[in-house]
């Protein structure tokens, strides 16, 4: 078992970024069976408040990720990031993050002066855990930052989030230009795996023609499912991400059609990296 490891990208925030990492993750470990981590890297813990309600959803029991060691404590005190391991269901695992890991940018260059050395000082606590894992998640800050870099030099691929507005799509495009500068100058492996495409709103002229121009312009790499306004989602930022039954015992209609948006997304991407690994 050696992980793939995939990051969500863009350089403008609240596009759907950390939302496609939590849900990929999901679908990754509850329908295709692989053991996924996700890996939080935003000092924020969206991502890690997220699962933490999926966890309680799923067993009914009260769980803090963030209140107790994170990432932070896994590279500073413990030195090992699978001490800092949490399980959120059956295949799926989460290393959380929390403010406290806004000081690795200071700390990481008060202990090494070289980038690349940054660069491989990470990789070096990843790299255990791709032994364990069939598919990994990172999600990352939307800024060119430590956090940003750390994920692109152990990633093998770039997933990348566009939102159907012009400042999304022109964060697409500097990322993309980044990603290969990044490649070039530290010799990484990450490529673009597919664009996912999430639509403000279905009939507005501006989605539509800002959702032509990626098609111009990323024609072999935008994923045909696209991800609608979807109050679902939304929910799922407070509550968790929920597989609701029904008194027949069917998952909840709204549920349902949610999971099955990036259960679509994520055999895209199987299909791509196949193709793109040939």
């Amino acid at each position: 078992m050696t992980a793939t490891i995939y990051v969500t990208g863009n350089f403008k925030g609240g596009v759907g970024k950390s939302t496609t990492a939590q849900m990929l993750s999901y679908e990754s470990a509850m329908k295709k069976k692989r053991k996924t981590l996700l890996i939080d890297l935003d000092p924020q813990g969206n991502a890690s408040e997220v699962m933490e309600l999926t966890s309680e959803n799923i067993t009914g029991t009260e769980v803090s990720f963030k209140d107790g060691d994170t990432i932070w404590e896994g590279m500073t005190t413990h030195k090992d990031l699978t001490k800092v391991i949490y399980p959120v269901a059956e295949n799926l695992d989460i290393i959380p993050a929390n403010i406290k890991f806004s000081a690795y940018p200071q700390y990481i260059i008060g202990k090494l002066q070289n980038t690349t050395e940054q660069l491989k000082y990470f990789a070096d606590f990843i790299d255990p855990l791709k032994e364990l894992y069939d598919a990994i998640y990172i999600d990352v800050p939307p800024t060119i930052s430590v956090f940003s870099d750390a994920a692109m030099y152990v990633a093998d691929w770039v997933i990348l989030i566009l939102q159907t507005q012009v400042k999304s799509l022109r964060g697409g495009q500097d990322y993309i230009d980044y990603m290969r500068f990044f490649k070039k100058k530290h010799q990484a492996k990450l490529d673009v795996l597919g664009i996912v495409p999430f639509m403000v709103q279905k009939r507005d002229s501006v989605d539509i023609e800002v959702y032509d121009m990626a098609k111009e312009l990323y024609p072999d790499h935008l994923i045909s499912t696209v991800v609608l306004n979807n109050g679902r989602l939304k929910r799922y930022d407070g509550d968790g991400i929920t597989e609701t039954l029904t008194k027949m015992g069917h998952v909840n209609k709204k549920d349902a059609q949610t999971h099955q948006i990036f259960l679509d997304i994520l055999n895209e991407l199987d299909e791509n990296e196949e193709a793109l690994g040939e």
